[in-house]
C-alpha cells in the first residue's frame, strides 16, 4: 500500500445533521489511475466531503529535493543557474 485515498462520510440521511465517519481505500503502486477514479467518483456524492489523496514513493532513493547547490551545480551534477535576479520584473544590478 503506497496509495491512500481519504474522504469524510456521512452517514446520516439527508435532512438530519451530518454524522462524518472517516473512510480510506488503499492502492497499490501500480493503482495511480484507478485511485484517481475513485477520487473523482467520490468527489460526485454529496454525501462524501474533503476527498484527498496520499502516496508514499517507495521507490524513492535518497531525500527529496536539492540539499546543496555547491559552485553552481547540484549534489548529481546538474547546472544549477537559476537566481531571483532573473525572474520578470527584478532590476539588475550592473
Amino acid at each position: 500500500m503506497s496509495i491512500v485515498v481519504f474522504h469524510l462520510h456521512n452517514a446520516q440521511p439527508e435532512g438530519q445533521p451530518p454524522e462524518w465517519l472517516p473512510q480510506s481505500h488503499a492502492y497499490s503502486d501500480q493503482e495511480m489511475s484507478q485511485a484517481l477514479a475513485d477520487c473523482q467518483t467520490l468527489r460526485t456524492d454529496p454525501r462524501n466531503a474533503h476527498v484527498c489523496i496520499s502516496s508514499e514513493l517507495r521507490d524513492m532513493v535518497g531525500i527529496m529535493g536539492v540539499t546543496a547547490v555547491e559552485d553552481g551545480h547540484t549534489p548529481d551534477g546538474a547546472v544549477y543557474d537559476w537566481s531571483k535576479a532573473g525572474r520578470a520584473g527584478a532590476t539588475r544590478r550592473r
